[in-house]
């Protein structure tokens, strides 16, 4: 079963601490893969539904995005569940502050039941929302995970995480 949703919010974030550097993080094949056809998508113009997108500069790999995209695949692989907000009811934003990141800008794409990076890229293109997200220039990095639960009917989820810093 393919599933996917989008969330697409910008929001001013004040928050007394600076943000973190996006400290060295290896990368997963499927994430290189996922940042690769990102960063492909974006270099080209594109029609994401209604909405018209110019090319845009690549986005840069941010670790603690990174680490908010796997702990929300990994909650919703574990506890069964497919929606933006955890069983915390919290959002991306929540998410993304609670890794230490400032952002100004933070979106986000979720996706369950695509085995390959490939696939869950085209059906996030193919959607208006996901596409939107991808190609937006308001997002400078991101970060991305996927996590395989073996009981889970859905698996593996996925979530691509955007933002801009502060």
């Amino acid at each position: 079963m393919l599933r996917s949703c989008t969330l697409f919010s910008f929001a001013l974030l004040s928050l007394a601490h600076a943000n973190t550097a996006a400290a060295e993080c290896e990368l997963s094949a499927d994430q290189r893969e996922m940042l690769e056809r990102v960063n492909d998508a974006r270099s080209e113009s594109r029609q994401c539904g209604d909405e018209s997108f110019s090319a845009t500069h690549p986005l840069e790999w941010n670790c603690s995005l990174a680490e908010a995209a796997h702990g929300h695949s990994r909650n919703m692989a574990e506890e069964e569940f497919f929606d933006h907000s955890d069983t915390d009811d919290q959002g991306v934003a929540a998410r993304v502050s609670d890794t230490g990141y400032v952002w100004q800008a933070v979106g986000e794409n979720i996706a369950a039941g695509q085995a390959e990076v490939e696939r869950v890229m085209q059906g996030w293109l193919e959607s208006p929302g996901h596409c939107a997200n991808i190609m937006s220039g308001n997002f400078s990095e991101m970060g991305a995970a996927s996590f395989e639960e073996e009981s889970s009917r859905y698996s593996p989820f996925w979530t691509q995480v955007f933002a801009h810093p502060r």
